[in-house]
């Protein structure tokens, strides 16, 4: 009797360690594009110029005069310095190395206004552009955007009410974003989109559907600003239908991202339109995104949230096949603070069946990482560091195959 009883222990004991061996050890298949060779991030090519930023003239435009006029006459190293006064042009640039540089005066700068009928307030194909020191309002489509450039920089521009976006650039590489604050937009205010190589710092996003987003892009470092009343406080997204078919590497550190509530205001066709009210930051997809040092507060649905594209599968109509990789995989959360997240999750989270908490995990992708041992969490607990790797891969495959019951 003793003999059967030890044997049935052992029995007992040895199918729960084998089941995690199993599920622990089995290897994880690669997360790759179904269709396609996929796509790099960043500028097309490198510019065959140099950087020759502050080396030429200055020109000088006065209220009355024309921007886009100056533009044209300017040659690689010049500064177009713009005085404050209201201009009512869509400016295009296509000089390498050349400075837009409005002249702060106090309260006072220079104003471009779209007057809701012009469709970009800046638009630059130029390498080595800086923009700096404008309020840009009133456009249909962007503030200022840049495609396919390197080194372009941003510095203390402010935009409002600029159609889609309010800084806007893309398939780019070497960007800097600094000190600038963009609202009311119906997407993103500050976007940065298939690019490499960014930094977006000391810079506040408000009023907007999202403040701050980076998609389908490749070592951003996202520090120090302030994302308030959004919808969704931060994005790291990667999106199917790019050029560019990879994001990782992105740092999102010593932000504050404080009360992002704001009802979605985003047209039905835009991905954003699927993000919920009272998002902090939502990491889609995208792989080896590090979060820490930020504050988090007041986001009704939740502070940080993982997931997939295929959890959102309805915003992106019959695709059934896809062109990214899908799974969000070595993603690391740690180092946060918190406060009042959570408490009145958007309906669509309900739906879904998730409540509220600090940290939401869809249960989608590997690899990913929370020590936030005193934050609220959906499901709970989460995998931390300190769990070894096969009980992490233990862990992520069984909630998988109870989030499928």
């Amino acid at each position: 009797m003793k003999r059967w009883l030890i044997t049935a222990a052992v029995v007992l004991l040895a199918v729960p360690i084998v089941a995690i061996a199993v599920l622990g050890f089995w290897p994880v298949p690669a997360d790759v594009p179904q269709i396609g060779a996929g796509g790099k991030a960043g500028a097309p090519e490198a510019p065959a110029s140099t950087d020759l930023r502050g080396t030429g003239q200055v020109l000088v435009v006065n209220p009355g005069d024309s921007i886009q006029a100056a533009i044209d006459r300017a040659t690689p190293g010049d500064t177009v310095r713009v005085m404050p006064g209201t201009y009512h042009e869509g400016l295009r640039v296509q000089t390498d190395s050349l400075t837009v540089e409005g002249v702060v005066q106090g309260d006072e700068r220079p104003i471009l206004d779209g007057q809701a009928a012009l469709a970009n307030g800046i638009l630059s194909i130029g390498n080595y552009f800086t923009v700096s020191g404008l309020r840009i309002i009133n456009y249909t489509s962007n503030g200022v955007t840049v495609q396919g450039v390197t080194g372009p920089t941003f510095s203390n521009i402010i935009t409002d009410k600029t159609g889609d976006y309010g800084l806007f650039p893309i398939l780019s590489s070497n960007i800097l974003i600094e000190k600038c604050v963009a609202s009311g937009v119906t997407d993103t205010g500050i976007y940065v989109g298939q690019s490499r190589g960014i930094v977006v710092r000391n810079s506040e996003a408000f009023g907007n559907v999202s403040g701050i987003e980076i998609e389908n892009s490749v070592d951003a470092l996202v520090e120090n600003n302030y994302a308030h009343d959004n919808t969704a406080g931060m994005l790291v997204f990667i999106l199917p239908g790019k050029k560019a078919t990879e994001s990782s590497q992105s740092r999102v550190i010593n932000n504050r991202i404080i009360d992002n509530n704001l009802k979605n205001f985003a047209r039905p066709e835009m991905v954003v339109s699927g993000v919920p009210a009272g998002t902090g930051l939502l990491i889609l997809s995208a792989d080896t995104t590090e979060v820490t040092g930020n504050t988090f507060e007041g986001n009704q649905s939740f502070a940080v949230g993982v997931a997939s594209v295929t959890d959102f599968s309805e915003l992106f109509g019959s695709i059934k096949i896809w062109d990214i990789p899908v799974l969000p995989e070595n993603n690391w959360v740690h180092g946060n603070t918190y406060a009042n997240n959570g408490n009145a999750p958007d309906q669509t989270l309900v739906d879904f069946g998730f409540t509220g908490a600090d940290l939401l995990w869809t249960t989608a992708g590997s690899g990913n990482r929370w020590d936030e041992p005193t934050a609220s969490s959906f499901p709970s607990p989460l995998p931390g560091s300190r769990w070894p790797g096969f009980v992490q891969r233990a862990y992520w495959r069984v909630l998988g195959f109870l989030s499928h019951l």
